[in-house]
């Protein structure tokens, strides 16, 4: 028998039990739903839920069928006694149950009755044995169908009568107007802003008290780096020369051996030596030039004339020395040095460079969930070592250096199922979630200590008012058609502009019967 579907559903992709179960709601107790499957309705192949779909839909004295294609979903449906149509125009032409699977009777009803008559059935007579099978009698050889029972007759009966009501009822569908009437519900966003605090100690998430496990984690790090070093001095290079006069003292030759010292007696003293072995000639006043050279480089040695006036040892006491001219070529040039700011600027930049290492180790360590807040890790310095000294004169500084880097692993999961579950329960209960416009931000932390986190997330997302079946078809029955779609958009909050079709379109009306009238509602256009 035709019978018309009253209520249509889409599923949205993925289409799952839960949807479905979900999308029952909108009808009323008596009528039929149709659920439109897309093509991912991988969780719908399966025995158990769609039995679990049956026993809902009975829960609630409503029909159910699906729209699909899926031959998976075709086979446990008719097992579930849930019927399936390749398309809606289908279903809206035949709706019915599948017929369980035939099942044989009882063992005891197949085996046959042997009824014996009595010993004096009638003057040298013997009567035949009878016997009797679920159907039929069997009397000496030959068959006699028993007498149809009342009940079969009165079932044939009711069949014809069946059949003619349903060649009436299919006339009336296709001659009384149907119409179809598509809305889309007005979203609303709902948004919870919650702050959730994650402290060590924590086992388990704590929905009253807003809290999170954290735990501390630490690691070693270790590494060596240099720099050049940016202190300039003077050092001295080059060593003075010059000139000497030796005058005797004595009667006699005097040697003077090469490396003697000769000095100055006057402020720093600067020491020279001879550089060649010389003889004052004998005789007071005789004289001998010598040369010399600076016993330290650098321009101390560059002296003016008449200065050295000295011999070191006991010469001095037979000669005398003078320089009649000044001594020259005594240089400096400039060298690096260690200096105090060059020890400080690799510090920090090998510390730096062991706390990303640091951080990406503690990383390593991270369970599901996990993540560590750059600004809860702290490194302690475990040994500083540095191959040179402040004011040493090297082109380079190098430093060996050793972190103990600690942190607080906080499990951000946890802290976002707990905001999901305060928008949720802020959610009115006469509001229907969108669960795929479910949004929960990453965290923002904003106080920090060795042992807690505060953070603030934010969870949002779309919530639609429920339209009933009876609410559209009260507001739309016997309504002219083309006031129908600003009648709608007065009684309900709708995304966009109803869509109504109605055939055949006679006399300009919608449907006087509240039952020719399909509501179709769609969560998205």
């Amino acid at each position: 028998m035709a019978s018309m579907i009253q209520h249509q559903v889409e599923l949205p992709t993925p289409a799952t039990a839960a949807a479905a179960i979900a999308a029952l709601r909108y009808a009323e107790p008596g009528e039929q739903v149709l659920l439109i499957l897309p093509d991912e309705a991988d969780d719908l192949a399966h025995p158990v839920r769609l039995q679990s779909l049956r026993r809902q839909a009975d829960a609630m004295q409503v029909q159910v069928g699906l729209v699909t294609n899926d031959a998976d979903i075709r086979y446990h449906a008719r097992k579930a006694r849930i019927p399936t149509f390749r398309s809606a125009t289908r279903a809206d032409k035949r709706w019915r149950y599948p017929s369980p699977p035939p099942t044989l009777p009882a063992p005891h009803q197949m085996r046959p009755t042997v009824i014996k008559p009595p010993p004096d059935v009638g003057l040298n007579l013997k009567a035949p044995d009878i016997i009797t099978l679920p159907h039929k009698t069997i009397i000496v050889g030959y068959t006699r169908r028993r007498k149809r029972p009342l009940w079969l007759t009165i079932l044939g009966y009711l069949l014809i009568l069946a059949i003619v009501g349903g060649l009436a009822v299919g006339a009336a569908v296709l001659l009384l107007p149907q119409a179809t009437v598509t809305l889309v519900p007005a979203r609303t966003r709902f948004v919870s802003s919650e702050q959730i605090t994650a402290r060590v100690g924590i086992e388990e998430p704590s929905y009253f008290n807003l809290l999170v496990p954290a735990r501390n984690v630490q690691t070693r790090v270790e590494g060596f780096d240099t720099i050049a070093t940016s202190g300039l001095e003077e050092a001295p290079v080059g060593k003075a020369t010059g000139t000497v006069r030796f005058i005797n003292r004595t009667a006699r030759d005097i040697p003077v051996p090469e490396n003697t010292i000769v000095r100055t007696t006057t402020g720093n003293n600067v020491r020279f030596r001879i550089t060649e072995a010389i003889t004052v000639t004998a005789g007071i006043g005789q004289s001998t030039t010598a040369p010399i050279e600076a016993v330290e480089p650098g321009r101390k040695g560059n002296i003016p004339a008449l200065t050295i006036n000295e011999i070191e040892g006991p010469l001095n006491l037979s000669l005398r020395v003078s320089n009649e001219s000044p001594t020259a070529g005594g240089t400096v040039e400039p060298v690096a040095v260690v200096t105090a700011a060059d020890k400080e600027q690799l510090l920090g930049k090998l510390q730096a460079e062991l706390q990303q290492q640091a951080y990406a180790r503690l990383g390593e360590s991270l369970q599901q969930g996990e993540v560590i807040p750059p600004e809860t890790v702290h490194t302690f310095t475990l040994a500083e070592t540095y191959d040179r000294f402040a004011g040493e004169r090297a082109e380079e500084l190098g430093l060996q250096l050793q972190l103990l880097a600690r942190g607080l692993a906080v499990n951000v999961e946890d802290a976002q199922a707990l905001v999901e579950r305060t928008l949720r329960e802020s959610i009115p209960s006469d509001h229907f979630l969108l669960e795929e416009s479910i949004q929960v931000s990453d965290p923002t932390f904003v106080r920090f200590s060795d042992e807690a986190v505060d953070m603030t997330l934010t969870a949002s997302a779309d919530a639609l008012l429920p339209i009933k079946i009876s609410d559209v078809r009260s507001v739309l029955r016997g309504v002219p058609l083309a006031e129908a779609p600003q009648r709608l958009q007065e009684a309900f909050e709708l995304d966009q502009p109803p869509v109504i079709e109605l055939s055949p379109n006679w006399l300009g009306r919608l449907p006087f019967i509240a039952t020719r009238i399909r509501v179709r509602v769609l969560q998205s256009p």
